[in-house]
């Protein structure tokens, strides 16, 4: 998926309104400018054995994830093609590269991401799993689900009290899922309690994480992202450092990842710059964005989603509770907030 008009959106909500007047084709160049990585070069590594891939097939056979003949997302390419580009990606990763993949469908998203481009799939397969390497996506977890592991450690126990704290307000969490079965990732921008670029962005790791583990257990891989901006203004803006690293990690760290980002109670300003960027926005993209002021909107999230089992951002008609940190950390990665059958 390409995120150029994620990336235009989250840039409006850190800069002045005079942004409306500014190039959409210089803000798309700065944009690329930000987020560049790693060429394919500095990535080679001369070992490319079949090995790799027998030993990759032995671990889809032991995890319990979505392997990639059981995924129910639709292909995006003919299952021989799709086979061939995921064994040519498997080939130019190192042993270590495989054994610290999330899934056994990294590689393929990152196929379909760059449209069957092996090289640049190649290359951003070994950014991310790098990536998740270094930011320690795993201790977050650890931290959150593993309470023996964080009483004996500081470190796990600080990430722990960030990300809670980070939580407390209700303003990025998972609850129930659409009508197919993907977990929905509720996100309000007014209930923003730190702005610490740093621990923002832990946080939303974190998040984006349970999603897809309450997304997987039904089958699928991608989730839906509904983001209210009631009583939103411009105050509520995020630092330029966190929507960077928001749009960075959305962009190349979880690539294939969204169904539908849904924003509800956009202000004016939103509509407006929607219809200046809708020219410029891949047609993929932008089928997976769906303003919800209209009528066309509304009868989205209607067809898409139980109006009992969501919240009243999204038109909801039941009655749910509030939201409680409490409860919504004892529960495991894979169950969301007050999960409803």
């Amino acid at each position: 998926m390409h995120y150029k008009f994620l990336t235009i959106i989250l840039t409006i909500m850190i800069k002045s309104r005079s942004l409306l007047s500014s190039s959409l084709d210089d803000l798309g160049e700065a944009t690329t400018k930000t987020f560049s990585f790693e060429t394919t070069e500095q990535f080679t590594n001369g070992n490319s054995d079949q090995d790799h891939v027998i030993e990759h097939e032995k671990a889809c056979h032991q995890d319990q994830k979505p392997s990639v003949l059981e995924s129910r997302e639709p292909r995006m390419f003919d299952q021989e093609t799709e086979s061939q580009g995921v064994s040519q990606i498997l080939n130019a990763l190192s042993k270590e590269e495989i054994a610290n993949m999330p899934d056994a469908n990294l590689p393929l998203r990152h196929l379909r991401a760059d449209k069957g481009n092996i090289q640049r799939a190649i290359v951003r397969t070994k950014y991310a799993i790098q990536w998740r390497q270094e930011f320690g996506v795993e201790n977050i977890i650890k931290a959150m689900h593993d309470p023996n592991a964080t009483k004996a450690d500081p470190e796990l126990q600080r990430i722990r009290d960030i990300i809670k704290h980070e939580a407390s307000p209700g303003k990025l969490y998972v609850r129930n899922h659409d009508k197919e079965g993907r977990a929905i990732l509720y996100m309000y921008p007014v209930r923003e309690n730190t702005n610490h670029p740093v621990h923002n962005i832990m946080h939303l790791v974190y998040a984006i994480e349970r999603a897809i583990a309450v997304t997987e257990k039904n089958g699928f891989e991608k989730i839906v992202i509904i983001m209210d901006f009631e009583n939103w203004s411009l105050k509520h803006a995020a630092p330029m450092e966190t929507t960077k690293r928001t749009i960075h990690i959305l962009q190349e760290c979880y690539v294939e990842r969204m169904s539908r980002v849904y924003f509800t109670n956009a202000p004016i300003m939103f509509r407006t710059f929607w219809n200046m960027a809708k020219p410029f926005i891949d047609p993929v993209t932008k089928k997976k964005i769906v303003f919800c002021s209209s009528k066309a909107g509304k009868e989205e999230l209607k067809k898409n989603f139980d109006e009992t089992k969501v919240e009243k951002s999204a038109l909801g008609t039941g009655t749910l509770r509030p939201f409680d940190v409490d409860d919504y950390f004892s529960s495991p990665l894979h169950i969301s907030f007050d999960e409803l059958c």
